[in-house]
C-alpha cells in the first residue's frame, strides 16, 4: 500500500462532493468537526476538504487545519476503505494546538472505520 496522497486519493469535482452531501452513509460529528462519507465503487478512499473562512479566519489557520487532515488521513487511508469523504471544519478547530488537532483527527478516523465496518455486517 502507498502512503502517497495523490490526485486519485482527493474529490475533485463539484459533482463528486454533492454525491457524498446528497448520499451521505456514514456521519461522525464532534464539537469541531463533521466528517460525511458515502461508499464508492472504487477500490480506495477519497478526500474532500470543506473549510470555511467563517470558521477559521486566517489563511495561515485554514492552511494548518487542511494540512493536517491530509496528513492523518494518508495515514489512515488503509482503515478506511472505499469510501468518498468530506471533512467539513467548524468554529474552533483553527484555535486548537496541532497535537490536539492529530489526537482529534485520529480520533475521528478510528470512529469512522468502525461504523463503516458495522455497517458491513448489518
Amino acid at each position: 500500500m502507498s502512503f502517497a496522497f495523490g490526485r486519485d486519493l482527493r474529490l475533485c469535482s463539484a459533482a463528486d462532493f454533492k454525491q457524498v452531501f446528497d448520499r451521505t452513509d456514514i456521519k461522525v460529528s464532534s464539537r469541531h468537526l463533521l466528517i460525511l462519507a458515502c461508499q464508492n465503487e472504487l477500490d480506495h478512499p477519497r478526500l474532500g476538504l470543506v473549510i470555511a473562512k467563517k470558521n477559521i479566519r486566517k489563511a495561515t489557520g485554514r492552511n494548518r487545519v487542511k494540512r493536517h487532515i491530509r496528513e492523518t488521513f494518508r495515514l489512515h487511508q488503509g482503515e478506511l476503505g472505499n469510501l468518498d469523504i468530506v471533512v467539513l471544519a467548524r468554529r474552533g478547530l483553527g484555535e486548537l494546538e496541532s497535537c490536539d488537532i492529530n489526537k482529534l483527527l485520529t480520533h475521528q478516523w478510528f470512529k469512522l472505520a468502525r461504523r463503516r465496518n458495522e455497517q458491513k455486517v448489518s
